[in-house]
C-alpha cells in the first residue's frame, strides 16, 4: 500500500498501461504517498507482475476489479489505445471518477473523453513531460517525473476542483503543473517536441542515403553534434506515428514555416550569398542562446553556471560530490558536447542567485574553471 495517510487525495487510483510512464507515475505516487491503493491493468500479464514486484502498484488484475470504486483512473497508453480504452471502460466507472491520461497530444483524447464518458465523471487531458530512450515497466523510475513540467488540459465540463485536485496530485510528486487548452498544448509542443523529433529522423535519414557511398567513412566522421541533435531519433517509430497521426493538422503547419527556413538558407547558397546566410546563423545562435534549461514563466529564472571539465572518467562525480556535502541541490544538469559556441562542458542551474553564488564560490576554490552564465 502506499504512504502516509495525511498525504491521501484519492482513496483507490487505478493505471491502465504499466510501461516507462505509468510504471514511473505509479511509483511516484507510492513515495508521495497521494493514493492509498494503486491498482494497474496491463495486457501483459509479466508486465502486471513486475509492476507489483518493482512497487509500482499494489495490485494488478482486470478491468472489472481493477476499476471497481476507483475514484482516480490514469490511462498511460498512446493516444490511438487511449481513444479505444475510454470507450471500453466508460461503463465501469463509478460516478465523480477523475479520468485523466499521460498521451503526448490532447485535442483528440479531451474530444474523446467528452464523447465517452458518462455524465458525473470528471475528465482532464494530462501529459508529464518526461521520457527517456528505453520503455516499459523495467526502465520505470520514481524520480522520472520529478522536476518535470506536467501539462494539464480540462475539458468544457472539468469542474475547476477538479483542476486543483490534480495539481496537487502534481506537486505531490515534485513535477510542476500547468494548464493549457487541448488545442493550444498541441500546437505548441507540435512546435517544441514534435517537429524536432520529425526533423531529426529526416536528418539521420537524409545522412544514411548521401552517405551510402562513402560506406564506413561517413560513419567514423560522424561526430558529437550529429549525435546529439538526432538523439530523439532513436524514439519508438509507432509511438511517434501515433503523436504525428493525431497532431498532423498542427505538424503540417510547423512543417511549412521549417521548409520556408531551408528555403531561406539553400537560396544563400544558390547566390553564394554568405552575408545573408550569417545573418540566419547570428539569428538562430543567438535565439537558441536565450533559450533557459526550462521554459520561461514556469520556473524561477534560471540561475546557472558553465564548467570546463576535462574528459576523464569521475570528473563529473567529484564535482557533484563538492556540491553535494556542501548541502547544495543541483536542480539541472546539462552536458554540453557541442562545444564551439559554449566553450565548457558541463551547464549547471540552481533555484536561487544564493545557491549560485555558493557553488561558484566552492568550484572556484575547488580548482575548477568555472563562471556565471548571464
Amino acid at each position: 500500500m502506499s504512504g502516509a495517510s495525511s498525504n491521501v487525495l484519492f482513496k483507490k487510483c487505478c493505471i491502465i498501461g504499466l510501461g516507462l510512464i505509468g510504471g514511473s507515475l505509479g511509483m511516484a505516487l507510492g513515495r508521495a504517498g497521494a493514493v492509498e491503493e494503486r491498482w494497474g491493468i496491463d495486457v501483459n500479464e509479466r508486465t502486471m507482475n513486475e509492476a507489483v514486484e518493482r512497487s509500482a502498484v499494489d495490485r494488478a488484475a482486470g478491468p472489472m476489479e481493477a476499476l471497481k470504486e476507483a475514484d482516480l483512473v490514469v490511462l498511460a497508453l498512446p493516444v490511438g489505445k487511449t481513444v479505444k480504452m475510454l470507450q471500453e471502460i466508460a461503463p465501469l466507472l463509478k460516478p465523480g471518477v477523475l479520468v485523466t491520461d499521460v498521451g503526448s497530444t490532447k485535442a483528440e483524447v479531451v474530444r474523446a473523453m467528452e464523447q465517452f464518458l458518462p455524465p458525473g465523471v470528471e475528465p482532464i487531458g494530462g501529459h508529464p513531460m518526461a521520457g527517456s530512450e528505453q520503455a516499459g515497466i523495467s526502465a520505470a523510475d520514481p524520480l522520472l517525473l520529478e522536476n518535470a513540467v506536467y501539462l494539464l488540459t480540462p475539458s468544457s465540463r472539468t469542474a475547476e476542483d477538479t483542476v486543483q485536485k490534480m495539481k496537487g496530485l502534481i506537486a505531490s510528486i515534485r513535477a510542476t503543473p500547468l494548464v493549457l487548452s487541448p488545442e493550444e498544448h498541441d500546437e505548441l509542443l507540435g512546435l517544441t517536441s514534435h517537429l524536432p523529433h520529425l526533423v531529426a529522423a529526416a536528418l539521420v535519414n537524409a545522412l544514411k542515403r548521401a552517405g551510402e557511398s562513402a560506406g564506413e567513412k561517413v560513419l567514423m566522421l560522424t561526430g558529437g553534434g550529429f549525435r546529439d541533435t538526432t538523439r530523439i531519433a532513436m524514439g519508438n517509430p509507432e509511438v511517434w506515428c501515433d503523436i504525428f497521426s493525431s497532431n498532423r493538422f498542427f505538424l503540417k503547419r510547423h512543417l511549412e514555416v521549417f521548409r520556408a527556413e531551408l528555403d531561406r538558407l539553400a537560396e544563400c547558397l544558390d547566390d553564394g550569398a554568405m552575408e545573408d546566410a550569417a545573418f540566419l546563423l547570428r539569428e538562430a545562435r543567438d535565439f537558441r542562446s536565450s533559450l533557459p534549461l526550462r521554459g520561461k514563466g514556469l520556473f524561477p529564472g534560471a540561475y546557472e553556471l558553465i564548467v570546463l571539465l576535462p574528459d576523464v572518467p569521475g570528473v563529473l562525480g567529484k564535482l557533484t560530490t563538492v556540491l553535494g556535502e556542501a548541502g547544495l541541490n543541483i536542480s539541472e544538469i546539462e552536458i554540453l558536447r557541442v562545444r564551439e559556441e559554449e566553450e565548457g562542458s558541463i551547464r549547471l542551474g540552481f533555484h536561487c542567485a544564493r545557491e549560485r553564488e555558493k557553488a561558484f564560490g566552492l568550484l572556484f576554490q575547488s580548482g575548477y574553471n568555472v563562471w556565471k552564465k548571464r
